[in-house]
């Protein structure tokens, strides 16, 4: 336990040397049920934009372990940072640091060999950098979910309304069903309720309708 202090110590000092602000970096950062043995935080505070599981001893098991780890980590408290292995060496406060981001997010197969081949330690990534990194990678999640959001409207836009509007067509043809004003106000209000979700302002005439979203 004490080595473990050590190295925590010595990458806290390492992270400050090349300019992380010493108020980013996290202690067991998290909640009750999980926490980040060291997380640097984003200007805000709040946001993790990397994050380092440390082993004491480096093998092959200590790899796979802290790997899954980072996994149930990234998906428990819902983050999007840059994940690295702290490995022990010697039981000193010397440590290796390995990048494991593709295989926590992307499922990339560990290659074992390259990670226990000796590793010299080098100078991270900029705060700078590591920041407008994970800034990117949130806007690129945050189209993708908007596109899956979308996606999901389309059977709505291709079939369901078309076939709702033929039938109502159909049936004032027949005059079993009239259009009036107040009928197509109704419909219209209902189309706009259930697009309203998918995108941040709808407009039509002099009429817009925004939806409050986060900055």
């Amino acid at each position: 336990m004490d080595n473990y202090k050590n190295i925590e110590d010595r990458l806290i000092d390492y992270l400050k040397e090349y300019g992380y602000p010493p108020e980013c970096i996290a202690i067991n950062w998290g909640d009750s049920k999980m926490a980040i043995d060291v997380a640097v935080l984003s200007e805000n505070l709040i946001t993790p934009i990397a994050v380092y599981e440390i082993k004491q001893i480096k093998t092959e098991k200590s790899v796979e372990r802290g790997i899954n780890n980072l996994k149930r980590i990234a998906n428990s408290l819902k983050i999007n940072a840059s994940c690295f292995l702290v490995l022990g060496k010697d039981n000193s406060a010397e440590f290796e640091i390995i990048d494991v981001t593709k295989n926590v997010y992307n499922n990339e197969p560990i290659n074992l060999p390259s990670i226990m081949a000796p590793t010299p330690l080098k100078p991270p990534i900029s705060y700078g950098n590591l920041q407008s990194g994970n800034a990117s990678k949130e806007l690129a999640k945050k189209i993708k979910n908007r596109q899956n959001k979308i996606d999901h409207l389309k059977p709505v836009c291709w079939f369901i309304f078309p076939f709702i509007a033929t039938v109502l067509l159909v049936l004032d043809a027949l005059k079993v069903y009239e259009f009036t004003a107040l009928r197509l106000s109704v419909i219209g209000a209902v189309s706009i309720i259930v697009l309203v979700p998918f995108f941040s302002e709808i407009s039509w005439k002099d009429f817009s309708f925004k939806r409050k979203t986060d900055k």
